[in-house]
């Protein structure tokens, strides 16, 4: 069986297993186990090369077996007479041919190489693993040049395959590695590698002073931003060839002189490097694991290329044995298992909503980034507004995110809690503003007016006579909650009634017009109490750390807030994983219907801009039905209320703003409501560089 390469983008696999050859003398034909998709040899199948002559079989990056023992080989075909190679430097040898380029390679059963090529693999270290081999070479020739060190910082440009093997081996041998990446795909990848090792992934850092920098990518960019960041007398290996007829800056390079800098070249990988890197690779199985997409047939070669060139996964290994290694099916079934396991988890988490939320695309949202990255400005300039312009490009399924109807929803209800003395107002006071809202007097509706904002108002359990008005939604379900400290606060039927409340208050709303982003806001005394209760039993903070002063209670009546929580819970032991158990012993009705609301509006795709604290807290409870809804969740501002923090840092969402605001109503949300806009505009009217024909810049 072999695979050949007969022209650009073309590989033929001949299915029958190879004829024996005969090897000229000091060659010696292998079987050969194993063998890793390099770029390169996706390079030469996409692009060719002047050298490459057709068929060729590619591959050198392989694993293979002599006698029973199993080796890597060394993919260089070196003369061993010239000056180089009786120096130990083969890897320069004036005559060099490459095992899958001049020769042909591992895309085979069977191979012919140099028996000089041989380096055995150590015990201990998988034979797809060993796959490393050649890569991890190339890493150890890098360090060569660095002389690294132990504790010595060393900084890595490029996330892909190679950055992140550079990465390992470099903590391996004790230095401190970050990896820079600008590619927003890449790092988000890299996200359960950098959770295992610890090893930050980052688009940009403002750290200099690196002792060691590696660059390992193409962009002469990467260059120069390497030699930016090295402290004085600091070394830089570029590690990969250069993008063709482009020009440096020369002020940069100046810093080589005023710094004292060593720049070394590094290529290729002399059989001692293949070696010490075998030592380093069969300490780090866990890890190394992690940068393998996945081990596939031969079958499968051709549709993995293009992936391979893209840069969009890691190392593909091809098994090229009769049967895959027991070990290896063990563990793909394994992963298998844990994957049907989260399947079933998330399912389960998912039917526990009425409603389907629908996922967020991933490669849209590296996309939305690529895009927001290529605007007229420097990387992040703009500051949270890219956050939210590519939020609300993820949460509308599109890079051109379009705000068309703004709507913002209060939601009122009385709490029977209020009796026990925790707010400085009386709980008629609830009443009195919902008809103040509708008289336009409040702060809401200022705010909503100048923003063009609709403004609706949604009693679910006032305890007073509201009149009929056309801005005044009725979805009441009783005359207030039970007051939590002598009872639950409501029944189950009244927590699925206001869910429900909440969700037809969007829904009604949504029918008449789309809506593009809603903010939930609320009215009604005494509800911090319920907020606090609940925000402090999902995410285990104590009471005392949730309590803010809700209304403007004074010291002392700040300590009896606390203690009527701290005993509420202590006697309703709220199970903190059920949404629905916690909203019917300390929650509030409008609590309950603005996450109604929420799950509504994210399963139609509107973005749902949070207020304060007690929105916040309903936020938390529809992210406890369904995490999902998290996707859809901004976060208006930053409350001065002390448990409003707590609630954001559980679902995951930053604040907006922080303008020290206290008051509800959804002033906050109605004050990012427009920022979101604003957002969505910059991403859709903003030029990029190239349509603006303004060159990019070298940041340092």
């Amino acid at each position: 069986m072999r695979l050949d390469l007969t022209g650009l983008k073309q590989i033929y696999l001949h299915a029958e297993a190879s004829k024996p050859i005969q090897p000229q003398p000091g060659w010696v034909q292998l079987e050969v186990c194993y063998c890793a998709i390099c770029r390169t040899d996706a390079k030469i199948w996409t692009e060719g090369h002047r050298d490459l002559v057709f068929p060729r079989v590619p591959g050198h990056e392989m694993v293979v077996r002599k006698d029973g023992q199993y080796f890597a080989v060394w993919p260089g075909v070196a003369c061993g007479t010239c000056e180089y190679c009786l120096s130990g430097d083969e890897n320069l040898c004036e005559e060099m041919r490459i095992i899958g380029f001049h020769h042909d390679g591992g895309f085979s059963d069977q191979i012919v190489v140099p028996e000089t090529c041989l380096v055995p693999i150590p015990t201990g270290l998988s034979l797809h693993q060993a796959c490393f081999a050649e890569p991890a070479g190339c890493v150890m020739n890098a360090f060569k040049k660095l002389s690294l060190k132990t504790d010595e910082s060393i900084l890595i440009i490029g996330g892909g395959t190679v950055g992140l093997l550079t990465a390992l081996l470099a903590k391996q041998m004790g230095a401190i590695p970050t990896v820079l990446e600008k590619n927003e795909s890449k790092i988000r990848k890299a996200n359960t590698f950098c959770d295992l090792t610890k090893i930050p992934v980052i688009k940009e850092t403002n750290t200099s002073g690196f002792n060691c920098v590696i660059n390992t990518c193409a962009d002469p960019l990467a260059l120069m931003s390497g030699i930016t960041r090295l402290a004085k007398a600091g070394r830089m290996v570029h590690f990969s060839g250069l993008v063709k007829n482009e020009q440096l800056e020369t002020n940069l390079l100046n810093l080589i002189h005023y710094k004292e800098l060593r720049l070394s070249g590094s290529y290729g990988l002399t059989k001692a490097d293949m070696r010490a890197g075998l030592i380093l690779l069969k300490e780090i199985p866990d890890e190394l694991d992690l940068l393998i997409e996945g081990v596939i047939e031969p079958a499968q070669v051709e549709e993995c290329m293009q992936e391979v060139i893209d840069g969009t996964v890691y190392k593909y290994i091809i098994n090229l044995k009769q049967q895959a290694d027991e070990s290896l099916k063990n563990s793909n079934s394994a992963k298998a298992v844990v994957a049907e396991q989260s399947d079933a988890v998330q399912t389960d988490r998912s039917s526990s909503c009425q409603y389907d939320i629908p996922q967020v695309d991933k490669l849209l949202e590296a996309l939305a980034q690529e895009k927001i990255d290529h605007k007229t400005k420097p990387l992040g300039a703009l500051g949270t507004l890219e956050k939210l312009a590519i939020q609300i490009s993820r949460i509308q399924n599109t890079l051109t995110p379009v705000i068309n109807k703004k709507t913002l929803l209060v939601f009122a209800a009385d709490h029977g809690i209020a009796e026990e003395g925790v707010s400085t107002y009386p709980q008629e006071v609830t009443g009195q503003m919902v008809k103040n809202f509708l008289n336009q007097g409040a702060a809401i509706n200022v705010l909503c007016k100048h923003h063009d904002i609709d403004l609706s108002i949604v009693d679910v359990g006032v305890n007073s006579t509201i009149p009929s008005h056309s801005e005044l939604i009725n979805k009441r379900v009783a005359n207030g909650t039970n007051n939590f400290a002598l009872q639950t606060a409501m029944s189950k039927a009244e927590v699925y009634q206001a869910l429900k409340a909440g969700a037809e208050a969007f829904n009604e709303a949504f029918e008449i017009s789309p809506i593009s982003i809603v903010g939930l806001g609320e009215m009604g005394i005494a509800n911090t109490t319920s907020a606090t209760a609940i925000i402090s039993t999902i995410t285990g903070q104590t009471v005392r750390a949730c309590t803010g002063r809700g209304t403007g209670v004074d010291d002392q009546a700040l300590d009896h807030k606390v203690k009527v929580i701290e005993k509420a819970l202590a006697w309703h032991q709220p199970n903190p994983a059920d949404a629905m158990d916690v909203l019917m012993k300390v929650g509030g009705f409008e609590i309950a219907a603005m996450a109604g609301a929420a799950l509504a509006a994210a399963s139609k795709r509107c973005a749902v801009v949070l207020d304060g604290l007690i929105s916040t807290s309903a936020g938390l409870v529809a992210y406890l039905l369904n995490p999902e809804v998290g996707n859809f969740l901004i976060a208006g501002h930053k409350s001065v209320e002390k448990g409003h923090v707590f609630a954001l840092e559980q679902i995951g969402i930053e604040p907006v703003l922080d303008l020290q605001m206290r008051l509800g109503e959804g002033t906050g949300a109605a004050l990012s409501i427009n920022l979101v806009e604003a957002a969505s505009k910059i991403m859709c009217d903003m030029a990029s560089f190239d349509e603006a024909g303004v060159s990019t810049q070298t940041s340092s």
